[in-house]
This record gives C-alpha cells, structure tokens and sequence, in this order.
C-alpha cells in the first residue's frame, strides 16, 4: 500500500548496535502518518479535526537485526478497519530480505471529548480495506 526508505540511525540502536523494538514501531507510527498525509490528512489538519492517533498494541517478530546505519525499507501492506484501525508493516534491509515484521493497532482520539472515535469517513476512504 506504501512505503518508505529509511537508514538506521544512533537514536534507533541499542548499546550493540541493533535497532531496537521502540523503533520499529516508531518507523510504523511514522509511515501511517506519511499515508495521511499523503492522502490530505497532515498532522495540522487533523489537530484543527481535534483528532489525534492512540496507539494500542504492537506484535513485533524479527527475523534479522537491522543495524546501526543500515538502510532498509518499510512497507505498510495490510489494513483491518474496524472500532480499531489495525495493520501490518514490513521491514526490509537492502538486500530485500524480510528482517522483521510488525503488526499495530491505533485507535483515533478526539481531544475535545477526551474518547476515542470511530474512524471518520472522510479518512475511511483512503483506506483499503482487508481481512
């Protein structure tokens, strides 16, 4: 559905060098929103919607450690839409090798009401949705 090209940076790694679980859920986070933005959603415009992302769990599996500043690609590739938004992220090193793989789960909150929301319509249409 999207991706992205990343390079593993010092605030990524642990003290040997591997990239740590934080990040990939980091460089998750942070594709989702590159999606919205994408799709005219930008961090601002949601803020002026009142909406904002609460992030729930997070499955990681890793098959391969990425390392200190190694790139690698990260693919968002499938989405369940539901009360919760879950999805599943790719990452892959510059060999195209699966290194690790990350399911998440995000919720939208409005902050005006201090609840969680169901997806907006408006958003929902961007989104392809799978099983």
């Amino acid at each position: 559905m999207i991706w992205k090209n990343y390079t593993v940076t010092g605030e990524d790694v642990n003290d040997v060098m591997v990239m740590e679980n934080t990040a990939y859920v980091s460089y998750t986070i942070r594709l989702l929103y590159r999606f919205l933005y994408e799709n005219g959603f930008s961090r601002e415009k949601l803020t002026t919607l009142n909406l904002g992302i609460q992030q729930g769990n997070h499955g990681l599996v890793c098959y391969k450690n990425l390392m200190f500043t190694e790139p690698f690609l990260v693919e968002m590739n499938q989405f369940n839409i539901e009360d919760k938004i879950n999805f599943k992220s790719a990452f892959f090193n510059s060999k195209n090798e699966c290194c690790a793989e990350i399911s998440s789960e995000v919720q939208w909150f409005d902050s005006i009401h201090m609840k969680t929301v169901a997806t907006p319509k408006k958003i929902l249409q961007h989104f392809s949705v799978k099983s």
